[in-house]
């Protein structure tokens, strides 16, 4: 029997690699999310894991993909490179136009990911230094607008806090909604309404983690004993204060 190896990172579900395959704590709404990665195998090929079903121990396996996840904070610079940002928004857009007007967005604009950051991103080596090629963990998956997976990867790969620069989390943004509009033809994004998407997220998240902490979810109360609600509410509060100096370098179209 192939042994398992227990994969780095997870705070909510263990995940752990057998053989070629990756085997999971299947999400709560597994359904869209077998029919949704079976949707992206065939229309943009490579961007997510294919879904191979259960095993006998009710896990969720997937396809394993090869490359590097920075699941440790900022391990490596070259991660968070401007030809990161620009390849991983040609990506979201990808998916995003593979989705729409499709019967898995229902009467949304596409299928959102939800929770794209660099831990669930698979990084390979190129000409260009690392950049991202696939997205990982799609349990949070469901019909949305393009603007809120546009945010969400706004503010994880970009530094927030004491000590960030303002200004360059506004130009960050501005690089990943000037490739998203360009990987495709079509309307451009809402720029005007990205601080506000973002702010709605991050009050979301630390909220989120307190009040599934309270419910004694194990996921939640270890990042909650991580500090994860103090400082993700300390991005808020710190994005709020600067948030002129982020909307002028981001400009708005």
């Amino acid at each position: 029997m192939t042994a398992e190896q227990l994969l780095p990172g997870g705070f909510i579900a263990e995940v752990v690699r057998v053989g070629d395959t990756v085997r999971r704590t299947p999400p709560t709404n597994l359904d869209f999310v077998a029919t949704l990665l079976g949707h992206l195998a065939i229309t943009t090929p490579g961007l997510a894991p294919r879904h191979l079903g259960l095993d006998e121990r009710g896990r969720q396996v997937l396809t394993h993909l090869d490359g590097r996840v920075p699941w440790r904070e900022r391990e490596d610079p070259s991660f968070f490179s401007d030809a990161a940002l620009a390849r991983l928004a040609g990506m979201v857009r990808a998916v995003h136009d593979a989705c729409a007007g499709g019967e898995l967005a229902g009467g949304a604009e596409t299928v959102c990911h939800r929770d794209l950051s660099p831990k669930n991103t698979v990084y390979r080596d190129s000409p260009s230094g690392l950049l991202p090629v696939a997205f990982l963990d799609w349990d949070l998956a469901a019909p949305g607008r393009r603007i809120e997976d546009v945010a969400f990867a706004s503010w994880h790969w970009a530094e927030l806090g004491d000590g960030a620069d303002p200004a360059e989390l506004g130009r960050r943004c501005r690089l990943l909604c000037d490739a998203y509009d360009m990987a495709a033809l079509g309307p451009p994004l809402p720029r005007g309404e990205l601080l506000d998407v973002m702010l709605e997220q991050i009050e979301g998240t630390w909220r989120g983690i307190d009040a599934g902490a309270d419910r004694d979810e194990p996921g939640m109360r270890r990042l909650r004993a991580a500090g994860a609600v103090d400082g993700v509410r300390g991005w808020q509060e710190w994005l709020l204060r600067h948030r002129p100096t982020v909307e002028t370098a981001l400009g708005t179209h």
